[in-house]
């Protein structure tokens, strides 16, 4: 545990809290605090895709969110009651292969009740108001409800609060963008009638869009486009019976809904700074880019720009990688945010448009699209966030060919312990180190075996080894055996080769065959023990 000032998170939605609880998982010091009294109560963010879910295995918090949560197998867009296209998930390469709709109320409960297990509680009612900095500190200053002011120093500070962040004001940073032309309206409600409970639906009228997503048993969220007028009136909310005559006119005949529990009006807008750091604070979420609700990817892509970056920092804060580490994060995270807000724009202009000759085009080629296998599993693949990818990163080598390249989402396999119980590569990665996996294909290898334990000796707290032999179950403790062979195909290793998995499950470093010198060099790079 690092004996530096503890870190400052500001902002306590799933963003925050997942920072929050990384750096804890990971020994880091931090201090987390919300202007708010008490967590979100409401729905609002509900769609959680497989690569979150996979963060979410490796955070330890998978197992709640699925029992909390509804499964939705994809999404089928109508045309009023006839359904004129689909994305199926289920062939997603994930253990994941679906969507997760749960309430962002529960989400924010599974992650405080996490964060509190490593003895850190979210300090309410402390308000952000003032900020300066250093070369060698941040200095906040933090209100609380009854308008005492404390200033605090901190060696890094996470801005995590959202679209009007107070961290991004006070650091005078642009963002860059514009609001959307309509607003939108959405309700929690019961609803009855032949919509399926295990997609999310989307329906097209002339009027506008009209959206169902089922959280539970019960309750589904309703969403739709109301008109653009309405943008800059001072309207009163809108009511049930608004709601249900949206319902009649742009759903499916039969629908019925009721016994609605929250009901907001909303406008959305598409922005992004142009630098996710200044100096020693950092930007991640809506604070940093804010996108249409349109493929639900802002919290799930807010929630992986924490978890690219809690290690780093703790890295650097626990002194064993140099400050230059923590300059990947924008080159990493900002081309996938820029990629997700022009994706979600694309699909609410499709989605929204009025011209009687766009609409018309965009129902005749939808069917076509979503029929063919392969721009299929590339939409489900995208929506899914799986194939993000950091291949232009400063901070990972690749060395040979085949897939996963250094920067690629290392994929899920099934292997086998000395014991011969059945081990996942995601449970290796629950490991808040980076994990050297040494394919050893057929044979066993004197040359990885003399590497293995020497990096174990030099490195074994920061770096966890693990070798793979292909064939029968092996009897050498801490072995791994690929009985089948398939592992050692995934990963294009089949005559062998090492594998550098970083602690958020991206490939680092990637060599077939055994090249130690090009390993020996990057790890020096990367890591300040191994320089030592």
């Amino acid at each position: 545990m690092s004996t530096e000032s503890p870190l400052l998170v500001v902002g306590a939605g799933p963003v925050g809290l997942t920072m929050a609880c990384e750096l804890a998982r990971h020994g880091v010091r931090c201090r987390i605090i919300d202007k708010a009294v008490k967590r979100s109560q409401t729905s609002r963010a509900l769609a959680i895709f497989p690569r979150t879910l996979e963060v979410f295995e490796m955070m330890g918090v998978a197992e709640p969110m699925l029992n909390a949560g509804l499964r939705l197998r994809g999404i089928r867009i109508h045309n009023r009651a006839e359904q004129i296209a689909g994305i199926e998930l289920s062939a997603i390469q994930s253990p994941y292969p679906f969507v997760l709709s749960l309430p962002q109320s529960e989400t924010e409960r599974i992650l405080i009740e996490r964060l509190e297990s490593f003895g850190v509680s979210v300090e309410r009612s402390r308000e952000l108001v003032g900020l300066a900095q250093t070369d060698d500190v941040v200095r906040a200053v933090i209100r609380d409800a009854i308008g005492r002011e404390e200033t605090v120093e901190s060696p890094w500070m996470l801005g995590c609060d959202g679209a009007h962040s107070a961290t991004r004001h006070l650091l005078e940073m642009e963002f860059a963008g514009a609001p959307y032309d309509e607003s939108f309206v959405l309700a929690d409600v019961k609803v009855e009638g032949a919509v399926s409970k295990e997609a999310a639906n989307l329906f097209f009228s002339n009027e506008g869009i009209f959206a169902i997503i089922a959280f539970n048993s019960e309750y589904s969220r309703i969403i739709a486009n109301i008109p653009v007028e309405s943008r800059e009136q001072d309207l009163p909310d809108f009511t049930f019976e608004e709601i249900q005559a949206i319902a009649e006119r742009r759903g499916p005949p039969d629908l019925r809904l009721s016994d609605p529990i929250w009901i907001s009006r909303f406008h959305i807008s598409h922005r992004i700074v142009s630098q996710f750091r200044k100096l020693r604070v950092f930007l991640a979420g809506d604070s940093a880019h804010i996108h249409s609700p349109a493929g639900g990817q802002g919290m799930n892509t807010g929630i992986q720009d924490a978890f690219n970056l809690a290690w780093k920092l703790a890295l650097v804060v626990n002194d064993r990688a140099p400050a230059q580490l923590l300059g990947s994060y924008h080159v990493e995270r900002e081309p996938v945010a820029r990629g997700v807000l022009n994706l979600t724009d694309r699909i609410t202009r499709m989605a929204t448009a009025k011209n009687a000759l766009v609409k018309t085009v965009r129902d005749l080629l939808l069917p076509v699209l979503s029929g063919v296998d392969f721009l299929e599993g590339k939409i489900a693949d995208r929506l899914a966030e799986i194939e993000v990818n950091y291949r232009s990163s400063p901070i990972v080598e690749n060395h040979g060919s085949g897939k996963p390249r250094a920067g690629e989402r290392a994929p899920d396999a099934e292997l086998r312990d000395e014991n011969g119980k059945a081990c996942r590569l995601f449970k290796l990665f629950r490991e808040p180190r980076h994990i050297l996996l040494i394919f050893l294909g057929a044979s066993p290898n004197n040359e990885s075996e003399a590497f293995r334990h020497e990096l174990a000796d030099s490195l074994g707290d920061l770096i966890c080894v693990r070798q793979i032999r292909r064939g029968p179950d092996g009897k050498v403790p801490g072995d791994l055996s690929d009985i089948s062979g398939n592992t050692h195909s995934l990963y294009h290793v089949l005559e062998g080769g090492v594998i550098l998995v970083r602690p958020d499950g991206y490939v680092a470093f990637r060599s077939n065959g055994f090249d130690s010198a090009s390993l020996r060099s990057y790890l020096t790079r990367i890591f300040r023990a191994a320089r030592e």
